[in-house]
C-alpha cells in the first residue's frame, strides 16, 4: 500500500496508484470532485473539478460559478486530502461555446498556481488552445492529460510541451510505449476495471517493448 511512502510528509499525487476516479472511498485513487457541500467533508484524496461539460454557458452563471470555485479552493486551501485541481479543461463535444470553456479553464489553471497544486486535464479535439491556456498559467508541478488515448505523434507534441500523461482501460499501446517513467500516470476514470490490472498491462507491455 502507498501509505508507507508518506507517514513521514504530506501525501502527494504521485504517492497513488490511481491518479483520476470518479468511483469514491478508495485512500490509494484521487477522486474528481466538484464543489459541493460534499467536498469538504470527504476523507480521502481528491481534485476540485470544473469539468467543461458542467461550464455555464451564460455569462452571469458562469461568473457566479467561478465565484463558487475559488470560493471553494480557498476554503479548501490546506486541505490534505486536496492533492491536484481537475479535471479541467476543454471539449469540441460539447454544447458550451469555447470561450466560455477557455474562461473558466483559464480560471482552474490560475486556482492551481496560487495553490501550488498538480492539475488533471481533460482534453477533446481542442489540443492547441488547452497547451496554449496551460504555458500561459506557468504551473509549477505535474499537468496530467487524464484518459489519452490518441495517437503518438500527439502524445510526443504533449510531452515536448512538458506534460504528462495518464493512461486507463483504453489506450493505444504505441503511446505506452514512448512515454517516460516519470511522466506516465495510471488511472481508471469511470471504469470498473481495477487499477491494478490496468498499470499491469501498460508496464509488460512497456516492459515488452524493451526487451
Amino acid at each position: 500500500m502507498p501509505e508507507i511512502a508518506y507517514l513521514c510528509r504530506p501525501m502527494q499525487l504521485r504517492d497513488l496508484t490511481d491518479t483520476h476516479t470518479h468511483h469514491s472511498g478508495r485512500p490509494d485513487a484521487l477522486l474528481s470532485l466538484p464543489p459541493s457541500p460534499a467536498v469538504f467533508r470527504y476523507a480521502a484524496p481528491f481534485s476540485l473539478e470544473l469539468h467543461p461539460w458542467h461550464v455555464a454557458a451564460d455569462a452571469v452563471a458562469l461568473a457566479h460559478q467561478l465565484d463558487e470555485f475559488r470560493c471553494a479552493a480557498d476554503a479548501l486551501r490546506g486541505n490534505p486530502h486536496l492533492l491536484a485541481i481537475g479535471e479541467c479543461g476543454l471539449d469540441n463535444h460539447c454544447g458550451v461555446p469555447l470561450d466560455r470553456q477557455t474562461e473558466a479553464f483559464r480560471c482552474a489553471l490560475a486556482v492551481a498556481h496560487e495553490l501550488d497544486l498538480p492539475v488533471v486535464i481533460h482534453c477533446v479535439g481542442y489540443w492547441a488552445e488547452m497547451l496554449r491556456c496551460v504555458a500561459d498559467a506557468n504551473l509549477k508541478h505535474d499537468v496530467i492529460i487524464h484518459g489519452f488515448r490518441k495517437g503518438p505523434q500527439l502524445a510526443r507534441q504533449l510531452l515536448d510541451a512538458g506534460l504528462s500523461i495518464a493512461l486507463g482501460e483504453k489506450f493505444n499501446p504505441d503511446v505506452a510505449r514512448i512515454i517516460p517513467s516519470d511522466r506516465l500516470f495510471f488511472e481508471t476514470d469511470e471504469s470498473e476495471t481495477d487499477v491494478l490490472s490496468i498499470r499491469g498491462k501498460i508496464l509488460n507491455l512497456r516492459d515488452s517493448a524493451q526487451k
